[in-house]
């Protein structure tokens, strides 16, 4: 007798969970994939493990999502950078849309645009004027060759017009010490990352990089709101499924997972890194995920950037 739908759903999860972190522990998308689990397991009564698999800019853990049985009991979580993979790594062994099924979007982490004091600028007015009088010295630092601070800074530099000379580092930390004295003149980093420069006056936030203006500082205007249109660099985190998980299971995860995110201490940890938590349905993590991958290859392949080079 075939199983009906309404004992699929009963069984499931019939093991313990297990979620696929593509990154190494300690950032944004390891201390998502830890949240969701610590609260996760209780909902659904079984364990859930967080499995952390970095490597090849997260192509090895993703690979591992991809390739696992698609019966809802290996998921993974991934940021923004899973959807410029396509247009950057050759011979990707996965499609970052078609290979998976999403769950639900985690959260949106403002970036914000920030200068050194030193130039004097106070808005994306002023500093595109520096840049067009100061042309070749100007420079933005970013987390390596094809990241998306990259992407972000190029973008810029493209929708205002300007030139700005890339000085890619081993991370966003490293860079620090030269934007706060002066030898980078611009970055593109998360309100989380710089807040505290910020509100000290060592650099001055100029924009707002995303589609909207961040709580943490609401009346600082987006570029887009400053002329800079079509603009919008922002980051995001994902639950993804194997593609082809049963339907019933997708919405179980999304339901479990949603309720996760929105308790007020999910809530508020997310905060706490700049981020907002967005849990959205499956189709609109999927709609945003299509959306995304072609903004960001189509950016990718205009501006000609590629990794590690």
């Amino acid at each position: 007798m075939p199983m009906t739908t309404g004992v699929l759903a009963d069984e499931f999860p019939s093991r313990a969970v297990t979620i696929i972190v593509p990154y190494a522990p300690g950032g944004q998308g390891d201390i998502t994939g830890r949240l969701i689990a610590e609260h996760l397991s209780p909902l659904i009564g079984q364990p859930v493990t967080v499995e952390n698999r970095p490597g090849a800019n997260g192509v090895i853990g993703i690979s591992g999502i991809a390739n696992a049985e698609a019966d809802g009991h290996t998921i993974g979580v991934v940021v923004a950078s899973h959807a410029m993979a396509k247009a950057l790594v050759p011979n990707l062994p996965y499609d970052p849309v078609t290979s998976f099924t999403p769950i639900t979007t985690t959260a949106r982490t403002d970036i914000v645009m920030v200068t050194t004091p030193s130039i004097g600028v106070k808005n994306v007015e002023e500093f595109i004027s520096y840049a067009k009088e100061h042309a070749g010295d100007v420079a933005f630092d970013s987390s390596g060759q094809g990241s998306n601070t990259h992407l972000f800074g190029e973008w810029f530099a493209d929708a205002a017009g300007i030139e700005m000379i890339h000085v890619p580092y081993q991370g966003s930390g490293d860079a620090m010490p030269d934007l706060l004295s002066g030898v980078i003149q611009v970055g593109f980093k998360s309100v989380l990352a710089v807040r505290g420069y910020i509100d000290s006056g060592q650099l001055v936030a100029i924009a707002a990089g995303g589609p909207e203006r961040t709580a943490v500082y609401p009346d600082l205007p987006t570029a887009a709101e400053q002329g800079v249109t079509g603009y919008s660099a922002n980051t995001w985190g994902m639950v993804l499924a194997p593609a082809n998980i049963p339907a019933e299971r997708v919405q179980y995860l999304n339901s479990k997972i949603v309720e996760v995110l929105k308790k007020p201490e999910v809530v508020e940890k997310f905060s706490s890194m700049g981020a907002t938590v967005v849990a959205d349905s499956p189709e609109a993590a999927r709609s945003m995920l299509q959306s995304e991958e072609k903004t960001y290859s189509d950016l990718i392949t205009r501006l000609g950037i590629k990794l590690g080079q």
